[in-house]
């Protein structure tokens, strides 16, 4: 009776373990991007500002290199948002975010992102698409490039 109560708790302990480190790395590179889109524009849309007020939230999201470049004085004279690609947005973005399928080849993901604007948005072009570099690191797709479209 002992070791059948000692092999149902080793059993539940190793259930939970597994489950939980599986939930974390469940998140794909589509999600990943959407998600960091989603909070990137929420936050400037609220004057929020994601480099400063949110710093620690944003590194999280990206790779230690891309981490490094935006934070340091070469990315304050970039003369554009790196993560958008472009001077100015459009608030509805933060709604109407789609990605496209990754292409994933070992530890490194590559897929596009639109930002749609509705039809009644003076926002032209309509859709904004941004290709995406993300890499694992510590377990996590971060994003590594952005480039405009």
């Amino acid at each position: 009776m002992k070791n059948k109560i000692k092999y149902i708790g080793l059993s539940v302990l190793l259930t939970f373990l597994l489950c939980g480190n599986a939930s974390a790395q469940t998140e794909t590179p589509e999600t990943a991007a959407k998600n960091f889109y989603k909070w990137y524009i929420t936050s400037l849309n609220a004057e929020n500002d994601p480099f400063e007020k949110q710093k620690p939230k944003m590194l999280k999201a990206v790779s230690k290199r891309l981490g490094k470049w935006i934070y340091s004085k070469d990315y304050e004279e970039y003369g554009a948002d790196y993560f958008l690609d472009a001077q100015d947005w459009d608030d509805n973005w933060a709604n109407n975010i789609s990605t496209s399928k990754a292409v994933i080849k070992g530890t490194t993901a590559t897929l596009k992102v639109t930002l749609t604007s509705p039809p009644d948005s003076v926002w032209s072009p309509k859709k904004h698409v941004l290709t995406l570099k993300l890499i694992k690191e510590n377990s996590a797709w971060q994003i590594d490039t952005v480039k405009g479209n």
